[in-house]
């Protein structure tokens, strides 16, 4: 068991033998059964890390999406003396995309690879994308350019060819209380 979890609520990780994966499971719905306790899927997982902003590798995170692009420059302090990438991210130079947190203004869900615009000018791209039901609206995270990553912009994002307004908004979107 672990105390961990990629929702951004209180969580925790149980780890058995893969044999021992469906009778653990079984177990633990008939213990919480009473409280009312139901199996969920990925998808909902997916929705929860997007509320509190998780980015998750091959979406937010790639080969080519440095740690800094992806907003999680408390990571890497580049002033240690060593560590594997460092000379990379060096090379690289500063950020030349930045992810942002959008909420959408439009009717409409912006799912992964949207196009975002500003201004007309296409300045990134979506990474995910939900309706949020905690929050009662859509939400998406993108990698723009970083010149364009403003904290009060408007974007254009094409949802299936149509131009939706979203708004940008501060990361994470929901954050549980303590």
């Amino acid at each position: 068991m672990s105390r961990t979890g990629y929702t951004g609520e209180l969580g925790y990780e149980l780890y058995c033998r893969p044999e021992q994966a469906v009778s653990l499971a079984e177990a633990l719905l008939e213990a919480g059964k009473d409280e009312g306790l139901i199996p969920c899927g990925l998808g909902a997982r997916d929705t929860l890390r997007l509320e509190a902003g998780m980015p998750l590798y091959g979406h937010e995170m790639t080969d080519d999406i440095t740690p800094l692009e992806a907003g999680l420059s408390f990571f890497v302090k580049l002033d240690k003396p060593h560590f594997i990438g460092k000379e990379a991210l060096i090379k690289k130079g500063a950020p030349k995309r930045m992810r942002v947190g959008l909420e959408m203004v439009d009717r409409g869900i912006a799912r992964e690879h949207c196009p975002v615009y500003m201004d007309g000018v296409l300045i990134g791209e979506t990474t995910s994308g939900t309706m949020a039901p905690y929050l009662g609206k859509a939400i998406a995270m993108a990698l723009v350019d970083a010149s364009k990553a403003d904290p009060q912009a408007v974007y254009e994002v094409d949802v299936r060819g149509r131009m939706l307004k979203a708004k940008t908004t501060e990361l994470p979107f929901y954050k549980r209380s303590k």
